[in-house]
């Protein structure tokens, strides 16, 4: 199955089953989060794996959804704002962890899901309150939670907009076709000899329209 049938396939779920994640498992998706690209090269990454029922509990209350103590395990995606804020400042460094905590996120995602496992992504959060809890030095603060469970339900991916909704050509509003959305599209460089054409068929069929005028 190709990556992107594995990006559309991702669920989260509203209820999991009460059964324990292999470490195996835990150590792919982990895996895949430390190879997520980083701004500049910094690798700000850090990961804390939760299972104890007591922590558990403890999460729900800072990212206030009971998913995140019912789920069997959870993965708390830290930043080293310290160390980004050599690299970019500190300006930009907030922004930079951010990008690459969300990044670390996705990839975790898709292999989670490889291995018939669930996600719920928690974000926006009281960073610090949680860092503080798992007794991180303060430059490194939480971003992202990501709850990790086996469900009889999954619940899919919100309905994307279509290509053609939100991909332009060469400016913005210039919405070429829905070749977009459609798996013959093999690429900009077909798009392009077809909006040439367009373009070509247009100017002729004005020119010929201007003749009749004249």
């Amino acid at each position: 199955m190709s990556v992107l049938e594995e990006c559309k396939k991702i669920t989260s779920f509203k209820h999991c089953r009460d059964e324990t994640i292999s470490r195996k498992i835990i150590g792919r998706i982990l895996e895949g989060g430390r190879y997520a690209p980083s701004p500049g090269g910094v690798q700000s990454l850090k990961f804390i794996v939760l299972e104890s029922e007591e922590t558990l509990e403890q999460v729900e209350h800072v990212v206030g959804d009971k998913r995140a103590s019912e789920a069997p395990a959870l993965i708390v995606v830290l930043t080293d704002r310290g160390r980004m804020a050599r690299r970019f400042g500190k300006q930009k460094a907030i922004e930079a962890c951010e990008a690459e905590s969300s990044a670390s996120v996705q990839n975790m995602r898709l292999i989670a899901q490889e291995n018939g496992v669930s996600t719920v992504r928690f974000s926006g959060f009281e960073g610090p309150v949680l860092g503080d809890m798992l007794t991180c030095p303060d430059n490194v603060v939480p971003t992202d939670v990501i709850a990790l469970g086996y469900t009889d339900n999954p619940v899919p991916l919100d309905e994307k907009f279509g290509m053609n909704e939100i991909c332009y050509y060469e400016e913005y509003g210039n919405q070429v076709s829905t070749f977009f959305d459609g798996p013959e599209w093999e690429g900009i460089h077909e798009e392009k000899e077809i909006f040439s054409k367009k373009v070509k068929g247009l100017r002729d069929k004005t020119k010929r329209l201007f003749r009749k005028v004249l």
